[in-house]
């Protein structure tokens, strides 16, 4: 594991109906795993918090919001921009915020030699003392759950996730990225969202 700094990144997203505004980080490097499975959207009949809420994120392996994490392989994970936004009608699981809820859009750039297969990975959020944050279900799929399949060598993607975050919590958010492989452990980033 490495933490690279001084290079930015800009990277200007169009967080889906929210008008976020664009984030730069400088690169950083990380390990992480678990072996929780992820959920399909179409099977979950009401939205329940995150599958990585209970994964604990070893000290070394905590990043701000403005830091990527670079594993040794090459893959590399940040979260690329952060809003804090009103739900949509269509959206399910800020109902205990009154629909407030925060989006990120979780990048991940396969550096690697071969095909990373990003299905699997999982992606939770918590606020203030270690409050778990429910995901947002979106009908529409302008918000999803995570990663929909494999990311080619020299190639990335990106996944818009939206959690049910109170706006009086946007102080100090984390949002928890899970590999969920053998290779890479468990990573996380933390630091204040602002609203839209």
């Amino acid at each position: 594991m490495r933490r690279l700094s001084g290079a930015l990144i800009g990277l200007l997203l169009a967080l889906a109906a929210c008008g976020g505004e664009p984030a730069t980080q400088p690169e950083s490097s990380v390990s992480a795993s678990s072996s929780a499975e992820p959920t399909p959207v179409e099977s979950i009949a009401s939205p329940s918090p995150s599958a990585t809420a209970a994964t604990e994120v070893p000290k070394g392996q905590q990043f701000k919001l403005d830091d990527a994490a670079e594993f040794d392989d090459g893959l590399v994970i940040e979260i690329a921009g952060t809003v804090a936004d009103k739900a949509a009608k269509t959206d399910r699981g800020a109902e205990a915020t009154n629909g407030q809820i925060v989006i990120a859009s979780v990048r991940i750039e396969n550096n690697t030699e071969k095909p990373y297969d990003a299905k699997g990975v999982l992606i939770g959020a918590k606020y203030g003392d270690d409050n778990d944050a429910q995901i947002i279900i979106d009908k529409t799929d302008q918000l999803q759950s995570g990663f929909k399949g494999k990311i080619k060598p020299k190639d990335e993607d990106v996944a818009t996730v939206g959690f049910a975050v109170p706006w009086k919590e946007l102080n100090k958010v984390t949002f928890i990225v899970d590999p969920n492989d053998d290779v890479h452990e468990a990573i996380s980033f933390s630091g204040r969202v602002h609203r839209a």
